[in-house]
């Protein structure tokens, strides 16, 4: 009996038992699934935030905390961009630089918190109303990527044989396209990062 048309045609997959993916096209830092799931979950808090400054009369104190998230959202994406070079590539392509962390992670930077008497907080300018749901759509999209690398990654650890292990790496990094994708899309919506950021 033939195959339907949609069945994909098969791969070549000639590969050796022995050779195993590319540590730089397959990264494999564990704690990128940490990483990830972090990321995910910034975003979903600045969409509702969002939501939530153009639904309630406390635009401010949603937009204040939409800020911080931004800048979470930031560094969680600084450091996962450090232990994972496709990941890297990928959002210095779509021009998200300011994502990327180009230092060593043996030699942190870290300096307190600013007071407020120090510093005036970033004022966040709140979305049209009309853009909403792009902003959760992209977000949505992004927090469903960033899931969906780390099942790729965790099968690609799981499998056994060593063309699995190629597929899965291949679909990892097809979604780490998707991510820098989606979030220069949102980022010209939400004018990030605020300049004060982008330093």
């Amino acid at each position: 009996m033939p195959k339907p048309d949609y069945y994909p045609q098969k791969q070549n997959y000639d590969c050796q038992p022995s050779c195993t993916p590319d540590i730089d096209e397959c990264p494999n830092h564990p704690d990128l699934y940490l990483l990830r799931d972090a990321a995910a979950d910034e975003r979903g808090a600045i969409a509702d935030y969002f939501a939530c400054a153009l639904d309630t009369c406390l635009d401010e104190l949603f937009l204040d905390v939409a800020e911080d998230e931004m800048q979470h959202y930031i560094e969680t994406m600084q450091l996962i961009s450090l232990f994972d070079p496709v990941q890297d590539k990928l959002l210095e392509e779509e021009k998200l630089g300011f994502l990327v962390m180009k230092r060593p992670v043996t030699k942190p930077k870290w300096a307190p918190p600013k007071s407020s008497q120090e510093e005036q907080d970033v004022k966040v300018p709140p979305p049209h109303k009309k853009d909403l749901p792009s902003i959760r759509c992209l977000t949505k999209a992004i927090q469903d990527e960033l899931h969906a690398i780390n099942k790729y990654q965790h099968y690609m650890n799981q499998a056994k044989d060593q063309r699995v292990k190629e597929l899965f790496c291949e679909l990892m990094n097809d979604e780490k396209e998707h991510v820098a994708e989606f979030t220069a899309a949102l980022f010209k919506i939400t004018h990030e990062p605020l300049p004060e950021e982008a330093d």
